[in-house]
């Protein structure tokens, strides 16, 4: 497990990245309309994130109800909504709760689990 530490700290930098991403859409979002619902488009572009990862990045914040989704209807499609817990990760910098004594096993979960939630 020592071994792919430093795989599971960038892949947790990497969901910060994008819940960050979110917060910043959604922050502008609210400021430039006046009935904002809280949903926005997928993350598709994220500097220093390898787009190929996005599809199990989002999957793994679904999973840990860090942003939440809903499906809007053909013209929209999906959208996204960062949720207080995904709130309170970026204000600790940590995906995980740190008390959760299987933090560690959630980011080694099979990816194919992960992008199936996406």
């Amino acid at each position: 497990m020592t071994e792919h530490a430093p795989n599971h700290k960038a892949f947790e930098e990497n969901c910060l990245t994008v819940l960050n991403c979110y917060a910043v859409r959604d922050a502008a979002s609210k400021a430039a309309a006046e009935e904002y619902t809280g949903w926005l488009d997928r993350v598709q572009n994220v500097p220093g994130v390898e787009t190929s990862s996005l599809t199990s990045i989002h999957g793994f914040l679904i999973a840990q109800g860090l942003i939440r989704f809903e499906f809007t209807g053909r013209s929209v499609g999906l959208q996204y909504q960062l949720s207080t817990q995904g709130r309170e990760s970026i204000a600790r910098a940590s995906v995980y709760v740190h008390d959760d004594p299987h933090r560690h096993e959630s980011i080694g979960a099979d990816s194919d689990t992960i992008e199936q939630a996406a």
